[in-house]
């Protein structure tokens, strides 16, 4: 019984219609894959076991949960499915299909990653002034790296959305003039410095560094980000 050529059969067609793709495999589990928003990943994994003879199951997985089908559209603890034969093991497949379009895409819409909205491209000409008034109202000299004291000054202080995009291009300008680097802008990270010291893989997003010291309650700073940047640039 080639249980792979059996799986395609029922299921390939049926899943690639909701698109989940399936993953090249002639050995257990079986998987199939598709992506929610490109980042993170649906996953429907079928496999057979190890210590029960003719015994197939279902499961559901996202990133970061799992759950049987039998758990999901049952209640029930159960996970394994017997069959004594092709027919037998068609029904359970089928069923499982069943059961993926009644159950499990609601349980991935209700499990999805929720990502935060894309970060502005705040390089852009249409935030030049803002940028500009905000480096001379606060006195922030770019060319200087103790200029990081006034923007985790800004910061305890409190800042607005805004004004973390403010403090993460200022931040950002300082590395770039202090190390070398360059700016990148894509749509789902926005603005990035890149090749920090000349090196490819050193990279930086200044406002989420900024987010990351305004949720640390006073933990973390600009000034200690910078330091680490420094220490790696040393090194290299």
């Amino acid at each position: 019984m080639n249980i792979t050529k059996i799986i395609k059969k029922v299921l390939y067609e049926r899943l690639r219609e909701i698109s989940f793709v399936y993953q090249d495999s002639s050995s257990n589990p079986w998987v199939f894959v598709r992506s929610r928003n490109g980042i993170s990943k649906e996953i429907i994994e079928i496999d057979i076991s190890d210590w029960e003879s003719c015994a197939i199951r279902c499961t559901f997985q996202t990133d970061s949960k799992s759950i049987s089908s039998t758990k999901l559209a049952e209640g029930k603890v159960h996970e394994w499915y017997v069959y004594r034969n092709i027919e037998e093991l068609h029904q359970i497949l089928n069923y499982f299909g069943e059961l993926i379009e009644k159950y499990a895409l609601q349980w991935f819409a209700e499990h999805a990653v929720a990502l935060s909205p894309a970060p502005p491209n705040y390089l852009g000409t249409e935030w030049i002034d803002f940028m500009h008034d905000f480096v001379e109202t606060n006195h922030i000299k770019l060319e200087v790296p103790s200029s990081i004291v006034i923007l985790d000054e800004l910061i305890v202080q409190g800042i607005d959305q805004n004004e973390i995009y403010s403090v993460g291009f200022c931040f950002g300008e300082i590395i770039i003039k202090r190390f070398g680097a360059e700016w990148e802008y894509t749509k789902e990270q926005g603005p990035m410095i890149k090749n920090i010291a000349g090196n490819p893989k050193f990279r930086r997003s200044p406002h989420e560094l900024v987010k990351n010291v305004l949720e640390s309650r006073n933990q973390l700073s600009l000034q200690r980000y910078y330091n680490d940047i420094e220490f790696v640039v040393e090194d290299l």
